[in-house]
């Protein structure tokens, strides 16, 4: 080997060991970063006079485990918004048995009416009554509010996916175009692919993608149900349009809307195409799980208007009883919202202009006399815990009492939420153990320090090879 060879070799080796070195350094820094791969040196023989070449920076990736880590996350943000709005709405219709549930209000109501029953003459007895059955209907209302309120949350949050995919989609095309540029100029794009690797982490949070390598270390996009999000240099184009309240009388299509695809509208069944992450959730909650809750409030409602209306012998059929569809008679026509609705009635109200004692002598009584008469009373208190079956146009089915339907609505709100949250566990551990392994793929910090003391090794050979030259330089030149 001549002295030039021998320079040459030693040359390239420090400049090798130094990128390695550099390499480790980024390794080390950035050891917790999210999205960051572990880089490797790629060098091989120079073809020429020996010594050693650079071949680039390669991302050490287990796609693998990193497409099953994307699947995991979209799984957990799906159940995690379905988990979050069950625990609003065990709030909102409380546990059986807690002071602020709706089974509670109406014991309460029932507790006030056989009182009264006791000693109808006692006027504070009667305006428990009034106070009771007042609270009943302000929960029921608060209620239904608290559903719609929760409908509208979802349609925002709709709205906010959307408008994150999007713009996480042209940022996965700019980037595509930047990484491919820089590939053809022989230069290092790591930084932009992880960086192009966070962005559609993020967009898995919103629906399931799958990504597809394609040339130029460009990667396409598609749902797990093979919708197409990108592939090319034009991501899809993903439209939502819908106002931020949502009322109770909404539905698909009149007017709600779902999503468009390209200017194309989807329809329900087209819909599953962006299935199993949070912008799935929120559909379902704002179509599916918030709609259900309010049809069960309003059977409440109704059948409750219906028991003590129908209890009180002095109303005709057309008048209204002691609970009102906002003053008036309600219909199996109009049930829907009726939670919302619900009032008591003026005539029996003194906040309202009207007498505690017509709970005792009938809404339509001429007069409060005698005032020791309990029929009213008693009437109205026994079809509370009538066994009556659901009253047709409200969409439940079955017999039992008020309260045990009541009961009921409270015990599968409690269900789902306590089902949700161990599809959230289970769904998080296995997030949680896919995270650890791809962890586990990436930078080690020991095995780091092992490949930077073989690089200092590698430094010093390289280094005593120019010594060496040197002085053979030196003994020559004093010859």
């Amino acid at each position: 080997m001549s002295i030039a060879n021998a320079i040459s070799n030693a040359m390239s080796g420090l400049v090798a060991t130094a990128r390695g070195t550099e390499t480790v350094a980024a390794n080390l820094a950035n050891v917790m970063t999210p999205g960051y791969a572990r880089r490797e040196l790629a060098i091989g023989p120079q073809l020429a006079g020996g010594g050693v070449h650079i071949n680039g920076i390669t991302r050490i990736v287990n796609a693998s485990l990193l497409s099953e880590s994307r699947l995991a996350t979209s799984a957990v943000g799906d159940i995690s918004n379905r988990a979050a709005f069950f625990r609003r709405m065990e709030g909102v219709v409380g546990l059986p048995g807690e002071d602020g549930a709706l089974s509670t209000a109406l014991t309460n109501f029932r507790n006030a009416l056989g009182s009264a029953a006791t000693r109808p003459d006692d006027e504070i007895r009667l305006t428990e009554v009034v106070n009771a059955a007042s609270a009943l209907t302000s929960r029921l209302n608060s209620a239904s509010d608290a559903v719609q309120a929760a409908r509208g949350t979802a349609q925002q949050a709709i709205a906010s996916d959307v408008a994150i995919l999007n713009a996480s989609l042209e940022r996965v095309a700019h980037l595509n175009a930047r990484i491919s540029i820089l590939d053809a100029d022989g230069k290092d794009a790591s930084p932009l692919l992880d960086e192009r690797q966070q962005v559609i982490d993020r967009i898995a949070e919103i629906v399931p993608v799958q990504e597809v390598a394609r040339d130029r270390n460009k990667v396409a996009l598609f749902t797990s149900e093979g919708a197409v999000l990108l592939d090319g240099s034009v991501p899809a184009k993903i439209g939502f349009q819908g106002a931020q309240q949502v009322t109770v009388d909404q539905t698909v299509g009149a007017p709600l809307n779902l999503l468009t695809l390209n200017g194309t509208a989807l329809t329900s069944g087209q819909m599953r195409l962006v299935g199993g992450g949070s912008l799935a959730a929120n559909f379902a909650i704002r179509d599916e799980l918030a709609p259900q809750l309010q049809q069960e409030l309003d059977a409440l409602a109704f059948d409750l208007h219906q028991r003590l209306a129908t209890a009180d012998p002095t109303l005709g059929a057309a008048d209204a009883g002691l609970f009102t569809d906002n003053g008036a008679r309600a219909t199996p026509a109009d049930v829907a919202g009726l939670a919302g609705r619900l009032a008591l009635n003026a005539s029996a109200d003194p906040a309202q202009g009207g007498a505690a004692w017509r709970v005792r002598a009938g809404l339509q009584a001429a007069s409060g006399d005698p005032v020791g008469q309990t029929a009213v009373l008693n009437s109205l208190a026994g079809s509370l815990d009538a066994v009556a079956p659901v009253p047709a146009g409200t969409g439940a089915e079955g017999e039992g009492t008020l309260m045990s339907r009541f009961s009921t609505v409270e015990s599968r709100v409690v269900t789902l939420r306590v089902g949700a949250e161990g599809d959230l566990a289970i769904r998080s551990s296995r997030l949680s153990t896919i995270s650890s392994s791809l962890m586990g793929e990436g930078v080690d910090s020991d095995a780091e320090m092992q490949r930077l003391l073989q690089y200092e090794q590698s430094y010093a050979a390289n280094a005593r090879v120019l010594r060496a030259v040197d002085e053979m330089i030196n003994q020559i030149l004093g010859m």
